[in-house]
């Protein structure tokens, strides 16, 4: 008698059904679908990737609800660990911005839409968390430096998650679990090694040999050195991302493709609405930050007095002419000890 057949293991989850542009109306489900029960008694017996399986086989389907979202997007990561994590924030933030019209049920979609959110995240931060302490084998496997590229990637969308959840939830629950989820990402990130470069660097050419012609002839001047084009600043990811934005923004314009430019152009305007330089030039202001918390002590005092007439000189003074009140401050001892 011959053996049966292994069982084939079924095929990992589909990425890409929540982060593309979604045609079509809001499907309205009721909550007593058992459609929907499926996946709420296989979340509720923490089987999450076979409630991912269910979720992903109904948004196959177009059935595009709100509840389905959190159980498929944590399947997702589930599955690819944090290389996963690009797809998971695109998918997040695809959902609440481009596609949220597309998305059902049509009564009370934000209360339900932050219940579901909060629960992902939730349930995603204590994942993590819970690797994190056992130091087992999946932890190991996030420690490699190859996990770098994904963090980056999905944190330069962090800003724009933040901003959706008060646009489409005013009451919204998700801010704080989900700015616990960008802490963590942010401190793994600092903790994993650099990549080994790709190429071992090329040596250094061997002198040669000047001929005695060479060595009689008067050394040439040195020539200036370029003049400096100023400070520079290190380019963050989410400053990076924004500029690939724009670049694709222009290629967009000059094939005249004016659909998906349109789609370009709503997603820089919102960066811009609510563009934080901390996050987009972190490097800018991390000396004037780290400033301010060592001499916290001595400048909080003075900022309650900024009605007298002193500091309100000096404030119309460095508006008008910040070297003069640079050079008067070195001049009076910079108001330290003389």
């Amino acid at each position: 008698m011959a053996n049966p057949a292994k069982q084939q293991p079924p095929p990992p989850l589909e990425l890409h059904l929540l982060d593309k542009p979604l045609v079509g109306e809001a499907s309205n489900l009721d909550s007593s679908d058992e459609r929907l029960e499926r996946v709420n008694v296989l979340v509720s017996r923490s089987d999450y990737v076979e409630a991912a399986r269910e979720a992903e086989a109904l948004l196959r389907q177009g059935l595009y609800d709100v509840r389905l979202v959190g159980p498929y997007l944590l399947g997702l990561f589930i599955e690819g660990g944090l290389q996963a994590l690009p797809v998971v924030f695109h998918s997040l933030s695809k959902t609440l911005l481009l596609n949220w019209p597309s998305f059902g049920p049509t009564d009370r979609k934000d209360v339900v839409t932050d219940g579901g959110l909060r629960w992902f995240l939730k349930v995603l931060n204590k994942h993590l968390e819970h690797h994190e302490r056992l130091k087992d084998e999946k932890w190991m496997r996030w420690g490699q430096p190859d996990n770098r590229e994904p963090l980056e990637q999905a944190l330069t969308l962090s800003e724009e998650i933040f901003a959706a959840f008060g646009r489409v939830m005013p009451r919204n629950g998700c801010e704080a679990p989900f700015r616990r989820l960008c802490q963590w990402m942010e401190g793994h990130l600092r903790s994993l090694p650099t990549p080994a470069p790709l190429h071992e660097p090329e040596p250094e050419p061997e002198p040669v040999e000047e001929d005695a012609q060479a060595l009689s002839r008067p050394a040439e001047a040195p020539r200036s050195a370029p003049e400096s084009a100023g400070p520079t600043v290190p380019v963050s990811p989410a400053l990076a991302q924004l500029m690939r934005k724009l670049a694709a923004f222009d290629t967009l314009v000059e094939r005249q493709d004016f659909q998906r430019a349109s789609v370009v152009a709503a997603d820089v305007l919102n960066v811009v609405e609510h563009f934080d330089p901390r996050v987009y030039l972190p490097a800018l202001f991390s000396r004037f930050f780290a400033g301010l918390s060592t001499s916290a002590e001595q400048v909080e005092p003075l900022l309650q007095s900024t009605e007298t007439l002193s500091f309100r000189a000096l404030d119309q003074l460095y508006r008008v002419d910040l070297d003069t009140f640079l050079a008067q401050g070195a001049g009076e001892g910079g108001g330290g000890e003389k």
